[in-house]
């Protein structure tokens, strides 16, 4: 498919060779309060972003990971990477102990032209392998190149929820302007700025909470 293959060519061209510098957040589970909600997290650059080091723990503030994280919700584990498929991460993931699995990927397998059985296959052995009780599905942020391949990636993806019973979130639609970015929210068409990455995180963060109430949990005290 040509929109397919514009797509991919655009975002090989936004590879970058290392991440950016700038302010970040140090995360680190093991210091985290009693009550704090552990979150595994998988995803693509859109995830990793300008991070340092997302292993680590060393988040940058082009990740919406950076502003979802807190007191009260901690980074416990997972995986992201620049360019990476759903199948990538379903062979790269290993198990997490986590509250809560978020995952926010599929930009690269529209852009690759996965057929959307296949990602959702990849996304049910994610969630298995990683083996969190909660699991949140994102949609994905818009592209601007192709706008139709993210809206209809995100109706496989909301269907996908619906079926398997996990949480629902449309954290992007705050930096979308219809169908594609609104000013000011994404760096190139594809990957959300920081401005963009707040408003995803933040959204996340709160889809995240109200999973542990859904599930009869307690919210964490945002106070510490």
């Amino acid at each position: 498919m040509r929109m397919a293959a514009l797509v991919l060519a655009v975002v090989a061209a936004l590879l970058p060779g290392s991440c950016a510098d700038g302010p970040e957040t140090v995360v680190d589970a093991g210091t985290a309060a009693p009550d704090a909600v552990r979150l595994a997290v998988v995803g693509d650059s859109i995830t990793e972003a300008d991070s340092p080091d997302f292993d680590g723990g060393r988040l940058g503030p082009e990740s919406w990971v950076h502003h979802a994280v807190g007191d009260d919700v901690v980074l416990a584990g997972g995986w992201a990477r620049w360019g990476a498929t759903t199948a990538q991460m379903a062979a790269a993931v290993e198990p997490v102990e986590a509250d809560v699995l978020v995952v926010l990927a599929g930009t690269n397998d529209v852009g690759s032209g996965e057929p959307a059985a296949g990602t959702r296959e990849n996304l049910r052995r994610i969630a298995d392998v990683v083996g969190a009780p909660r699991v949140v599905l994102s949609a994905v942020p818009p592209i601007d190149a192709a706008p139709d391949l993210a809206t209809d990636l995100n109706a496989e993806l909301e269907d996908l929820a619906a079926d398997e019973g996990w949480q629902w979130v449309d954290a992007p639609a705050g930096v979308r302007d219809g169908d594609r970015f609104a000013d000011g929210m994404a760096s190139d068409g594809l990957h959300p700025t920081a401005a963009g990455a707040r408003v995803i995180g933040e959204a996340v963060r709160e889809a995240v909470l109200k999973a542990v109430l859904d599930a009869g949990g307690q919210a964490p005290d945002a106070g510490g």
